[in-house]
Order: structure tokens, then sequence, then C-alpha cells
């Protein structure tokens, strides 16, 4: 049976996938685990949008998020890409 942790975070990303489709995103896929500092890609196709998301518990520092942010910052020059940490 999985922990406790795995359970809230898995829970927490079905939320945040039900809240992308509700705001008009085509495809969103959860990388279940793949241990990448993405948890879930969506993709606009109408405004041509991809938005990565990575889900962390609601104590999660700013300066951890920055971090995060900073190591994927590489990608804006390919596509058009948001970064959130939730």
């Amino acid at each position: 049976m999985p922990n406790s942790n795995y359970i809230k975070g898995r829970k927490k990303e079905y939320a945040i996938i039900k809240e992308l489709r509700t705001v008009g995103f085509d495809i969103v896929q959860r990388t279940a685990g793949s241990h990448s500092p993405i948890d879930i890609i969506a993709i606009d196709k109408i405004n041509k949008k991809i938005l990565f998301t990575q889900s962390k518990p609601d104590n999660f520092s700013k300066s951890e998020s920055d971090k995060i942010k900073k190591e994927l910052n590489y990608l804006n020059g390919l596509f058009k890409c948001e970064f959130i940490i939730r």
C-alpha cells in the first residue's frame, strides 16, 4: 500500500489536473513515477502554451520554488512555457 505522502501528493495532482482542464487546457497529463521536476504537463493548443506544474506540499519554501523554476528556465528559449509550483 502506498504511503500517506504519496496518496496526498497524488490527490493534489488530480485536483490540479481537474482545474487545468476546467480553465481550457486541451491536454493534461500526469507524469506519475517519473521522479522528474515536472509532475503535470498541460497544453493549450489554441494559445500555443505549455504549462509545467510541480506539485509540492503547502509548506514548500519560496526559495526552493525559485530554485526549481531556475533549473527549468532553459525550456523558455524553446517553448512558450510557464512553470507553476503548488
